[in-house]
Formats: C-alpha cells, structure tokens, sequence
C-alpha cells in the first residue's frame, strides 16, 4: 500500500463507471452526457483514469483507518427543523449592510443571506449580553455586519488584513449608525484584545486552523464555516490537527485527505468518487474539532449549513469551552441517510449506499 503512496494525486482521478445523480432530480440521461463530455475532455488532455492499486489504497486509508474511529458525527441543523425563511430581520436591517448593498449579483446575495443566518442561529445560543465577537478574515463586514444588527447588546469587531475592505466596512458601518461594531486591521495572530466568541465564514485552508488556535488561546467559543482545505502543504502548522488522527495517519497521508476534501459547486454532481471527497471534508472538520476536544476540553459540534444549496463548503464547526454553563449538551447525532438528505437534498440512492 505505501508503494503507492507518493504517486496518488486526487485531481486525476475517476471512475471507470461513475454513477450520476444530480442534486435537483433533473433527468439521468443529461447527467451521463455530462460525464461523457468531461471524459472527452480529459481524454484529449492526456489525463489519466484512476488505477486500481491507487483507488484501493485510498479505500483502505478512508475506510479501514478513519472510519473506526467513529469521529464523522452531524448534529440536526435547528434551522432545518423549523418553517421559519431566516433568522436575521432582513428586510429591516439598515441601510448599507443587506448584501443587496453590495450590489452582488441575485444568487449571491440569496446564499450570503443563508450562510449568515447558519451563524446566527448558533449565535443565538451562544451569545450573552455584552459579548465580544471577532469575526476573522472579514472583509467587508458581510457576516459580522447583519450579525451586530441582530445582537446589539453584543460587540462585534471586523478583522482583516485588507486595508480596502475594511474601508468599505467602515463606509457601511458609518451610513448604517450601528454603534457596536469596530475595526482591526491585521493578521489573525495580531488580534491580542480579549473577546468572547470567534467566527469565520469560509476562511481558506490554513487560516480556518490560525482562527481556532486563536479561540482556543482566549478560551472562546466558536462558530466556523471553513473554505478550501486542500493547500496545507507548505504551512507550518502540525496536521492532522489532532492526536487522534496523527495517531493513524501521516501528514502526507491527510494533505492526500485534504486535497481530495478541496472541491467546488463541480462535487455537487453525486458520484461514488464524489461522495469520497465530501466524506474527506468531513474527516478535515471533524479533525479540527477534535483539536479543541483534546487541548482545551470544549465540547464541540459538527451541522450542516440549511437549505443545501447555500454553499458547497457546507459544514458548520461550533465549539465552546466548559465555562459556558448555560450551553446544552449536543443531542443525537443524524443516521448517515439524513445526513446524505442534508448534503444532497434528496435519499441515499442504492447505488451509493
């Protein structure tokens, strides 16, 4: 099996007969001829199929090494439990902060709107009045913003080490009059303020890792959408993130995880191959989560983001430390078909199950 080792790369792969299932139910026929097209396309590039001593490595490593440890657990989204559109007042919110504002176009303004409100409504349980929350590698205050409107007993900082964004949130912030909001220009490691809660929508690859060091530096809670996973050769952080993973894979075993974890709107199309890289970006999250388990005792919890097309970097990373007594106990974990409803929006087809 490690002969194999260092010539798997994830972005050659494929299956020799992959099994489509589009998200929306559209018609299986189009599907396979989408297949069939990329498989022209990579034909004429020279690109090569998966081999099947390389397939059967992975296999091994997912199933026979991660899969016992019985650390992929989703917990129900309360959003999805629920009739109600969204938990962020938008059609009052002030002027400047909606992302319409922004002038985005209609699809990204309905998914920013979704990943927000999956923030808030673990916010809500969260916070206490008189928080402080970060909101890391912020930008223009997109998250941080609609979320200071919804909890004005609470103080927000937008932090970001791009000047210019934060011109532009400083812009929003002045036309809005929301007085509970600041700025910190700079690196996630330069924050040295005290604050209460951590979050982050899609911060990329290492800098998810940097925000939750941060968090667990302060004793902070934590709630963390993270992004692209799969460029963490070159930092200097030690991965996997926990003993529980480094105790059965190397670190060139999890970039090989990581890499294959780091996928776009593209996965969305429900294939065997597919399915393994999404399992694969639950075993990175689950990591992170179980880094905060093992250093600082925080309890922790893993969701996915409501409706299911709201992103497909989907996963919800929520933690806080044992101070926070009034903090319910997570309750029970989804069956692996729910959780499969959760990601794709409809069952477990039987070809994949």
């Amino acid at each position: 099996m490690n002969g194999v080792l260092s010539s798997v790369t994830w972005g050659t792969w494929d299956l020799e007969s992959p099994t489509y299932v589009t998200r929306n139910g559209e018609d299986d026929d189009f599907a396979s001829a989408q297949g069939s097209k990329k498989e022209r396309r990579r034909r004429e590039k020279g690109v090569p199929r998966l081999q099947t001593q390389e397939m059967a490595w992975f296999n091994q490593l997912l199933h026979d090494k991660i899969e016992p440890l019985k650390v992929l657990h989703y917990l129900p989204n309360p959003l999805a439990a629920t009739t109600m559109t969204s938990v962020i007042p938008w059609d009052d919110l002030p002027l400047g902060i909606h992302p319409k504002d922004g002038h985005l176009p209609p699809q990204r303004i309905q998914n920013k709107r979704h990943q927000v409100d999956n923030l808030a409504v673990f916010l809500r349980r969260l916070l206490r009045d008189g928080d402080r929350v970060v909101e890391f590698c912020a930008g223009s205050g997109y998250v941080a913003l609609p979320l200071a409107c919804l909890f004005p007993k609470c103080h927000f900082v937008v932090l970001d080490m791009k000047k210019p964004s934060l011109d532009i949130a400083h812009e929003r912030i002045n036309a809005s009059g929301l007085t509970n909001v600041s700025i910190f220009c700079g690196k996630v490691d330069e924050y040295m303020d005290s604050f209460d809660v951590g979050i982050a929508l899609h911060a990329c690859g290492e800098a998810t890792d940097m925000v939750l060091e941060k968090c667990l530096e302060s004793n902070a809670a934590y709630v963390l959408a993270p992004c692209c996973v799969g460029k963490i050769k070159h930092s200097s952080l030690t991965y996997p993130r926990s003993s529980t993973l480094t105790n059965v894979l190397s670190r060139h075993e999890y970039e090989i995880v990581a890499k294959a974890a780091d996928f776009g709107h593209a996965a969305l199309t429900l294939t065997a191959i597919n399915a393994a890289r999404r399992r694969c970006k639950s075993v990175v999250e689950a990591d992170r989560n179980l880094r905060a388990q093992e250093s600082k005792g925080y309890a922790t919890a893993m969701f996915i983001m409501h409706p299911v097309a709201a992103t497909p970097k989907n996963d919800i990373l929520v933690g806080w430390p044992a101070s926070l007594a009034h903090m319910e106990a997570p309750g029970q974990f989804l069956t692996d078909r729910a959780v499969h409803c959760a990601l794709y929006g409809h069952e477990l087809p039987r070809a994949l199950s």
